[in-house]
């Protein structure tokens, strides 16, 4: 039987507010399992998922995914931003330079862009049939810890308290989740971002309206500091590979077209402008 983990923190009220409707919404039952406050267990179509209260904040939770043996992670998280814009997120985690927020340095986490594509596709669609007016939806680019050897991301509300108690706003994301489980997504054309903002609008459009997949996104304060290392984690670290790099081409700097380019072009792989993406 396949397996999911969700991933809560106590501390935080967005993940408390998620796993209060995943809880409500699926037939989770108590289990006792070590090392977690408080842990849940469901059987959906042909997938035992495990939720999970963890007493640590979610970025410094490492290692919480080893004794269920999961084929994904999905850690349920409140997003912070001191602009404050109402937003439901989603992102892989992980450092493309200095491990300040948790994980490790110049170490980024497992990808699977079909996962991240139909999360990103399912919130747009409920937040649009729910009518939760004023959030937006986004991408993020890779930042942060946990890192995690195994396939994961980050769904996310932000931007504050008053957002991240919203209760419409949890049902979303509950609801998302579930409906992951109940529906894996179909096979994409795998993709990884680069260049833009930390936020990622372009990337957040491509993964909505198109077949490809972005995973991984390393924004244009990042791709600078990109080595051979680091470019080859994106690859390795994709499930399934990658076929594609896309390069939002006027947020990056001549110098490191140039440097993607090259890389790309020794590993086989295809460079596309975000513009050029054929999107629906």
């Amino acid at each position: 039987m396949r397996r999911m983990l969700i991933v809560a923190s106590v501390v935080d009220p967005a993940g408390m507010n998620i796993s209060q409707h995943l809880r409500r919404l699926a037939s989770f039952k108590e289990r006792d399992f070590p090392g977690c406050v408080a842990c849940w267990m469901a059987n959906i179509s042909d997938v035992k998922v495990y939720l999970v209260h963890v007493e640590s904040d979610i970025i410094y939770c490492e290692g919480v995914e080893k004794p269920f043996n999961p084929e994904l992670v999905v850690y349920a998280s409140r997003h912070s931003s001191s602009v404050n814009i109402p937003a439901l997120t989603v992102h892989v985690s992980g450092n493309w330079g200095n491990a300040d927020y948790g994980g490790s340095p110049r170490t980024i986490s497992v990808a699977y862009p079909k996962y991240v594509k139909a999360a990103l596709r399912l919130l747009h669609v409920l937040r649009e049939e729910r009518s939760l007016d004023g959030f937006t939806v986004s991408q993020e680019q890779t930042h942060h810890g946990p890192t995690v050897n195994i396939p994961s991301m980050f769904i996310e509300i932000g931007s504050s308290r008053r957002e991240w108690v919203n209760q419409l706003a949890g049902e979303i994301i509950a609801d998302t989740i579930l409906q992951l489980v109940e529906n894996p997504p179909e096979n994409c054309v795998n993709a990884v971002g680069f260049g833009g903002g930390h936020y990622a609008p372009k990337f957040t459009h491509i993964n909505i309206n198109s077949s490809v997949g972005v995973g991984h996104i390393a924004s244009k304060y990042h791709v600078p500091f990109l080595d051979r290392f680091l470019l080859s984690q994106a690859i390795e670290k994709t499930v399934g590979g990658v076929e594609m790099f896309i390069l939002d081409w006027k947020g990056l700097k001549s110098e490191d077209r140039v440097k993607l380019i090259n890389f790309a072009r020794e590993r086989g792989i295809k460079v596309v402008k975000a513009k050029d993406v054929k999107c629906s």
